[in-house]
């Protein structure tokens, strides 16, 4: 999702702090004036800078995995239940690890934002990521590989995954395997680089088993068509259901106050996809107790969903909620 301009000063420098604390620094449930139900529906289970989660599980133990934040390009996070306690962990993506191509923006950050991490058929791992590519000046997709959930990863190739001139920014990388085993890259495409309010489309590629081979032109999933989107759409996550798929999406300006999760559905993989009416997750949705509900991610049994939401003003740090799911059909219902 969107992350420019950058944190304030003040997030940058609570988030420094935060990151020099020793041990589990994130509980089941935050204290003081935070501890909050948000309407009994979602709740808080990493209380630090933790944006666009996503989350796996490798063998009972949970991997989360976020954008970059207190020095780290990919930040990972280990439970044993979903609801914590989260134990930090060293970073998956270290420094010396990144790609050629990758490199500092004008205020010197590389930018490796929404990791997406699964596991390959041989039971190695494949992360996705986005990171700043100064000979374009755009945000690319890049792919890397580990033998381990928690990395070190290590670049799949010199050159990034999905680039290009003439293009905006790509971002918001995520992978969804069909019931036949076939693999699909999904991400967020932008047609003006970094331009607030610019078009944008959610696109599908078809790769290989191996998670790096493209295999197929992509195809446009969604569009940002309504006015509360503000020509934003991203951080798509892709469910299967036995009645068709469910394209989970974020809209609006990620520090705007206004960012909201909804949902499209169709009968075929690629399309044409309706979206639901209104929001899924919005301030509102959740009893006003959670600012900038996005960058979501559904768990393998699609029995629960992890989203971030600020935790003081928009713009600063994105602490991670958990929220329980049912469904009814193609339709999905927050339980609380």
């Amino acid at each position: 999702m969107q992350r420019f301009p950058r944190y304030s000063r003040r997030a940058t420098l609570i988030t420094a702090a935060l990151t020099l604390l020793s041990g589990p620094v994130t509980r089941a449930r935050a204290a003081g004036p935070r501890d909050t139900d948000a309407s009994d529906v979602a709740h808080l289970v990493i209380d630090r800078d933790f944006p666009d989660p996503d989350v796996i599980d490798v063998d009972g133990t949970r991997y989360a995995y976020a954008t970059n934040s207190g020095g780290t390009n990919v930040q990972v996070a280990t439970a044993d239940a979903l609801d914590g306690p989260w134990r930090r962990q060293p970073d998956a993506l270290p420094s010396s690890n990144l790609p050629e191509w990758v490199g500092p923006d004008a205020q010197g950050f590389p930018n490796v934002w929404a990791p997406d991490v699964s596991s390959r058929e041989e039971g190695t791992f494949l992360l996705y990521y986005s990171a700043f590519h100064p000979g374009n000046q755009q945000q690319c997709l890049g792919a890397a590989t580990a033998e381990s959930p928690g990395g070190p990863f290590v670049p799949a190739g010199p050159q990034p995954l999905v680039c290009g001139p003439g293009r905006g920014d790509i971002i918001d990388p995520a992978s969804f395997v069909d019931s036949d085993g076939c693999r699909y890259l999904l991400y967020k495409d932008s047609r003006g680089a970094r331009a607030r309010g610019g078009p944008a489309t959610i696109r599908l590629r078809p790769v290989a088993a191996d998670g790096l081979t493209q295999q197929g032109p992509e195809t446009v999933l969604l569009r940002s068509t309504r006015p509360e989107e503000a020509g934003i759409v991203e951080a798509p996550t892709l469910v299967r259901r036995p009645e068709g798929y469910v394209l989970f999406y974020s809209a609006n300006a990620f520090d705007s106050g206004r960012y909201f999760t909804n949902y499209a559905t169709s009968s075929a993989l690629t399309g044409p996809y309706t979206k639901a009416p209104g929001a899924f997750l919005s301030k509102d949705k959740l009893g006003g107790e959670v600012t900038d509900p996005g960058g979501q991610d559904v768990v393998a049994d699609a029995s629960h969903i992890v989203f971030h939401g600020d935790l003081a003003e928009p713009g600063g740090p994105r602490g991670m909620y958990l929220a329980e799911l049912r469904w009814n059909g193609l339709h999905p219902v927050l339980i609380g």
